[in-house]
């Protein structure tokens, strides 16, 4: 006597077997665990950036009785908290007299003639002369996003003067 073999479910046996035999396998062969945590840290640099544009007088008239004023608007960003200064030197004139801390400035024409001007921290009756040493830069806490700074410039009235441009160009640095 022959017997019939059905293969498709002696396959379907197999397949079963395998999978049963195999759940034992998967299982954990373990219960206990045990943890710690790691720390994770850094320190973060002081940082800064510095755009100082043009301080723009527009026109100056020598007959006008009154100083000739400007402002401009330095623009840093320093990583949040941090403590930064920003000094303006002479700018590109050498004047006799000058010094870091009460630098005497003047804009150049194309003929050498010059015309004086003063860049100050304030606009007050009295305003503070801005110089290039740490007293008499502007110190500032910086606070999250852009730090915006007022410089506010002078030119003293009645200095003869030729027609045309003048001009200067004054370092600004930030120290942090």
């Amino acid at each position: 006597m022959k017997t019939k073999l059905n293969q498709s479910k002696l396959k379907l046996a197999i397949v079963s077997a395998m999978l049963v035999g195999s759940a034992g396998f998967s299982t954990a062969g373990y219960a206990a665990t045990a943890g710690d945590s790691m720390r994770v840290q850094t320190d973060v640099l002081m940082s800064c950036t510095i755009s100082a544009p043009t301080l723009d007088f527009l026109s100056y008239d020598p007959t006008e009785a009154d100083d000739t004023t400007a402002t401009s608007t330095i623009t840093s960003n320093c990583t949040y908290g941090g403590s930064a200064k920003i000094t303006m030197n002479g700018g590109s004139a050498v004047v006799a007299g000058s010094t870091d801390a009460v630098p005497l400035r003047q804009m150049t024409h194309a003929d050498l003639s010059k015309l004086n001007y003063q860049l100050y921290k304030d606009s007050g009756p009295s305003p503070v002369v801005w110089g290039n040493d740490a007293e008499s830069g502007q110190a500032f806490t910086a606070v999250a996003g852009d730090n915006t700074t007022t410089v506010y410039g002078s030119i003293t009235a009645g200095q003869p003067a030729s027609y045309g441009a003048f001009f200067d160009f004054v370092q600004v640095t930030l120290t942090y």
